[in-house]
């Protein structure tokens, strides 16, 4: 009979726990509000961090010349069941850039972060790493980036976002400069081989022409080889454009093994192409000719597709002239830093309250563990005298 409260108890631990607080209650509060005193006082101690954001507009890729002239390929190649291009993809990251290196070391330059942080071992990479925990940089799902600063003095806190910002537009800029100055490089070198071989190939057709006295064509050949020399054009721009992504992008972009696949694929459905010759353009009822007409008609189309894949390539040759020269500010600043009102942090209450929580938890776990080691102290008497006796206990324990 007198064991059954105790086998009731047992049966019931959740029970047994809450009483045994509740009689300790006192002692639970007092580490309660000791640990909110202490932590009041030391977060009092603690120095005002203020911050400071600055947010812009990434480029929205807006499509260059070549691109526009590219694109309108999808149009002419309908007829052939050809998709339209695929999209853009940008060449750098902005986070990647307020990441670096290199911008870390001109701010810690430029505002003394040295002895603003303490750094008395003159440490680069110890100031690089508190800088680096005092900003964040995010881009948000309506693409916009923030730079966020965070210091002890608001003024700083805004100079140092502003300064990310500048620095960051700077170095976009540059990117651009030299991606443009290799587009226009890359250009200049296909147009150059194309107007001279043109060029070329124009002095082969005037002396063939002396040569043979075959002066015109019938206009429906001539319309043929026409429409059939602008869209050759039109994929001899659309290589080009392979080769700029090439030298701009990764070897594994989306962007860019679209177009290489495209590129294939025009290769293979467009007719008269290659070693084709002019089977696939004219039809063979149209081939009955002899040899020096055959090789006036394949002079024909290529003088006719070179001229206008030089008409789609000046204007691209000239648009990256322009390109590499004008001075380019690729970020839309949205909203600029300036001094926060209010800290930001230490976020006092919240370090109270979480500390003041977790020293009563460590508090109960503390009284559960006390009263359940002297309840097995009194249930099993000689296994506890047992153990003072390895332990070398002097006493007893009531």
């Amino acid at each position: 009979m007198n064991q059954t409260p105790t086998r009731q108890q047992d049966n019931r631990p959740f029970v047994r726990s809450v009483f045994v607080l509740l009689r300790h209650w006192k002692f639970l509060l007092l580490a309660f509000f000791i640990a909110a005193v202490v932590t009041a006082v030391y977060s009092l101690t603690m120095p005002n961090w203020y911050k400071s954001s600055a947010t812009f507009l990434p480029p929205q890729g807006q499509s260059s010349m070549f691109e526009s002239l590219a694109g309108g390929l999808s149009t002419t190649l309908k007829s052939f069941g050809i998709g339209n291009l695929g999209g853009g993809s940008g060449g750098y990251s902005h986070i990647a850039i307020l990441e670096s290196r290199r911008i870390g070391e001109e701010l810690v330059e430029e505002f003394d972060l040295m002895k603003v942080y303490d750094i008395s071992d003159g440490s680069m990479e110890n100031a690089l790493r508190t800088l680096k925990n005092n900003s964040q940089f995010t881009y948000e799902q309506e693409g916009r980036v923030v730079i966020s600063v965070w210091a002890r003095d608001a003024q700083r806190a805004a100079d140092i976002a502003a300064a990310y910002f500048h620095k960051l537009n700077e170095i976009a800029t540059e990117l651009n400069s030299i991606e443009a100055r290799g587009n226009r490089e890359f250009i200049e070198l296909q147009y150059v081989s194309i107007r001279d071989s043109l060029a070329k190939l124009e002095r082969q057709f005037a002396d063939f022409q002396k040569r043979t006295n075959i002066i015109a064509l019938e206009e429906q050949t001539k319309a043929t080889i026409s429409a059939a020399g602008e869209l050759y054009a039109k994929l001899g721009a659309q290589k080009v454009y392979l080769g700029l992504l090439e030298q701009n992008l990764r070897a594994d972009d989306p962007e860019l093994l679209a177009q290489r696949s495209l590129v294939r694929e025009l290769e293979k459905q467009i007719p008269g192409l290659g070693d084709n010759d002019l089977a696939g353009l004219l039809g063979d009822k149209d081939l009955d000719l002899p040899e020096e007409g055959l090789t006036y008609l394949r002079l024909y189309r290529d003088i006719e597709i070179l001229s206008k894949l030089q008409g789609f390539l000046l204007p691209m040759y000239q648009q990256s002239i322009i390109e590499e020269h004008k001075t380019m500010h690729v970020l839309v600043p949205l909203d600029s830093p300036a001094p926060a009102e209010r800290k930001d942090r230490p976020k006092r209450s919240v370090i109270v309250l979480a500390a003041s929580f977790s020293v009563l938890a460590v508090a109960m776990f503390f009284v559960l563990l006390r009263e359940r080691f002297r309840y097995y102290m009194q249930e099993y008497p000689d296994e506890w005298a047992s153990v003072k006796r390895h332990l070398g206990f002097k006493r007893g324990v009531e």
